[in-house]
């Protein structure tokens, strides 16, 4: 089995796929959630990227990176099939946003944060281990169902 990540459009079906599966974990999990769609100009260089994860050639797990503010990105839409959950695809994922966060000719941040739900515990141990601090949440309204992290590179 091969695992391959690549950036791609979050408007390709199998990108459609993966949001919309996100999508509906949301609203099982909390009864809301974002837009299934993403805001394709926000996760298009040099504002950031999309990725797809493929195991073998199908696609499942997506996450994209995006500008923030001056030095800071942001990780939005990442996901990853639930059978494929604690494979490391996650983690992969996230290690090449980082990388891209970071990279001079594309966002060059010397942050990078996301918000992501209290009950997505997988998530959460994920970000912690990955380096991740806890910070004030930063998206108005969401401070009962969300935590924010931070955490420095570049």
């Amino acid at each position: 089995m091969t695992i391959t990540i690549e950036p791609a459009s979050p408007d390709s079906a199998p990108a459609q796929m993966l949001l919309q599966a996100l999508h509906t974990e949301q609203i099982e999990l909390y009864g809301h959630a974002d837009p299934a769609e993403a805001v394709i100009a926000e996760f298009m260089p040099p504002h950031g990227v999309f990725l797809l994860a493929y195991l073998d050639k199908e696609p499942v797990g997506c996450g994209g990176i995006r500008t923030f503010a001056p030095g800071v990105a942001e990780v939005r839409k990442m996901f990853v099939r639930p059978d494929q959950r604690g494979s490391g695809i996650g983690r992969r994922i996230l290690a090449d946003l980082e990388k891209f966060a970071a990279d001079p000719e594309l966002i060059g941040a010397k942050r990078i944060r996301l918000e992501t739900g209290i009950r997505n515990t997988s998530a959460i141990g994920l970000y912690d281990s990955s380096g991740y601090a806890t910070i004030d949440s930063y998206v108005p309204g969401r401070t009962e169902v969300n935590v924010a992290k931070e955490k420095p590179i570049g």
